[in-house]
Parts: C-alpha cells; structure tokens; sequence
C-alpha cells in the first residue's frame, strides 16, 4: 500500500485520497450554498474592509485563519482572505467571480438542476424543456436574468482579458475587430484600450447591446451569430462556442468565414478540455462547467481534437493554439482562412 502525505504533513493512503476526494465531489453543492451565501452577505467585501485580524466565523478554502487566546483561556479564529478569495472582492475595473454566483443562484437557473439526468439520458437543451423558451430567448424576457448573466460574463471576462491582452499578440496589426457575443463590449474595449488604431465592433443580440455603455473606437450592432456576421479583418469568439451544439457552432463558424477577408482569422478564445479525465484542480472546474454547459444548452466543452474539426468543417484551412490563459480556464485558438 503506497501512502503519502496530505497538506497537514499526515500520512494518507491512496484510499484515504480517494475517499475524501469523492466526500469532496458530494459536498460540492454544499458548498456552493455556502459559497452564494457569503457573497450575498458581501463577506469578503468586509473582510477586506476590516483588515488583518477581522473575526468571522468559518468559512474553510477560502479564509485564512490563525489562533487567538484570549484573557479568559478561550479560542478564537481570526479570518483572512487568500489569494483565491479575494477574486471574489469587487474591483474598480469590474473584475469580480462573485457575479458569476449570483448567475448559478438565479432561480430560472436553479429550476432547471434537477433534469441533469434529463440531459444525459435525453440530450437536449434542458432549460428549454423546462421554460419552454432557450437561455437567451428567456433573458430577453427576465431583464434580472440578463442582468445577472451580463454582469457575470464581464466579471469573468475582465478577469482572463486582462491576462490575455499582456500574453496574445494577435491582435497586433489588425485594423478592425468583431468580438462576437460580445456582451456589453467589457472585453473589446479592453483590446482596443491596448490597440486604439482598431476599429471594433461588438456584435451581440440586439436585448443585451441596447443596455452597452459607449466605448471610445467601439460601435455596437445588435444581431443573431447565426444568420449573419459583421466583416472585419479578424473575429472573437470568445466563450461561445460551449454554448452550442457542434451543428450550431459550424453555422456560426460558416458565418465567420464568410464575412471574413482573404487570410482572416477567427480567434477562439474557449476552454479546452483535456482528452482524459484529470484530478487537477484545472480539470475539475473544466468538468464542473461542461456539465452545467449540457444541462443548460444541450451543449459541451471540446478538446483541441474536437475544434480543430470545427475549424476544418467550417472551411477554414489552418487550426493553431496559440497560448493558455489561467491554464485550461482559457485557450486562446486561431481559424485561418
């Protein structure tokens, strides 16, 4: 039997391991509870406002913690952040994760948990079965879903753009730029702030651009990816194709090529998913979110494999990954025509 040891310098069995990890998988709604509960709380904001030292009671993973004494003999903790919890601190440049709990929170989202077997067994898109209307088509119906949806893909987004502007250096030369699904333009504006000579458009369904602030070389065009693109030298998708079937991500790459000029490219910025499974923590998110992308979409995360033949069947002529942001979190890919 082969042991080694856990981050309390304790010795562990490969069954020990494996244990607490499957404990670890069946606590994580629990978790999640616990996690929209700080967040509506405005925990961590407090936190950070009280300083080193601040009281709390637990709240294990995401807190720091050290002992007390006090004058009567008795113990306290005294909670801090970590490195990972103070991704959820909202920022001055709208970088924030704590937006994205309050997505997965909303009740249109919570109603549809329960069909996850529903998803596997069926196929389909769940949300549709039990709303009777798409994701998108039901935001534009519920302005608190597209809200909730609008300001968790921005906080999100501002967090990977701006690792990913300092990384890729495809943008360079480029004269303009259609960021597809582009939301309310967070992102491009990013880009176009590093490269002010590009003309940008952020393309998005006409419900979600109509509420975009005005941005500086920026100009918002409401439409559908799936019927028609704007031309551009280059175009972004980034985040979009996890939302689509492979039949519906070949319509919308299609639509791509076509509104591109000769030697365009499309820059696909998308998680990619390892071809075996993996216990890395990179690998559980990417598990984490394909299966929320089946059940809410009828759709999935692919591997390399997988977009490259997205790319080919579409008509472009060359696939290429070109960096990693946050490790699998974000791949940045290129579709030459």
């Amino acid at each position: 039997m082969s042991l080694k040891k856990d981050d309390a310098n304790r010795w562990m069995s490969e069954e020990d391991e494996s244990c607490i990890q499957a404990m670890l998988f069946v606590s994580t709604n629990v978790y999640h509870t616990t996690l929209n509960t700080a967040v509506e709380l405005n925990l961590f904001e407090i936190i950070a406002r009280a300083g080193p030292g601040a009281y709390v009671s637990p709240f294990h993973g995401l807190l720091s913690y050290s002992l007390r004494t006090l004058e009567d003999g008795r113990v306290d903790r005294l909670y801090g952040l970590t490195p990972a919890s103070k991704f959820y601190l909202r920022s001055d440049d709208g970088s924030c994760l704590a937006s994205i709990m309050t997505l997965f929170s909303h009740r249109a989202i919570t109603e549809v948990r329960s069909h996850l077997k529903d998803a596997i067994l069926e196929g389909g898109d769940q949300f549709q079965k039990v709303h009777g209307m798409s994701m998108f088509e039901y935001m534009d119906k519920d302005p608190t879903l597209n809200k909730a949806f609008n300001e968790a893909m921005a906080g999100r987004s501002t967090i990977i753009m701006k690792k990913l502007v300092e990384t890729y250096q495809g943008f360079e030369g480029l004269a303009s730029l259609v960021d597809v699904g582009g939301g309310t333009g967070a992102s491009l504006n990013m880009i176009i702030s590093k490269y002010p000579s590009i003309k940008g458009i952020n393309f998005d369904l006409p419900h979600v651009v109509q509420n975009a602030p005005t941005y500086r070389g920026i100009e918002h065009v409401g439409g559908s990816m799936l019927v028609s693109i704007p031309k551009a030298d280059a175009i972004m998708i980034k985040n979009v194709c996890h939302n689509w079937s492979d039949e519906h991500c070949l319509k919308i790459l299609s639509n791509c090529y076509e509104s591109l000029p000769k030697n365009g490219k499309v820059i696909v910025i998308d998680i990619i998913m390892a071809e075996a499974p993996e216990l890395s923590m990179g690998s559980q998110y990417v598990a984490r979110i394909d299966n929320s992308m089946l059940l809410l979409h009828g759709s999935k995360e692919r591997t390399a494999r997988e977009f490259e033949a997205l790319c080919k069947g579409s008509g472009f002529s060359d696939f290429r990954v070109v960096c990693y942001v946050y490790s699998f979190v974000s791949a940045v890919m290129e579709f030459h025509k």
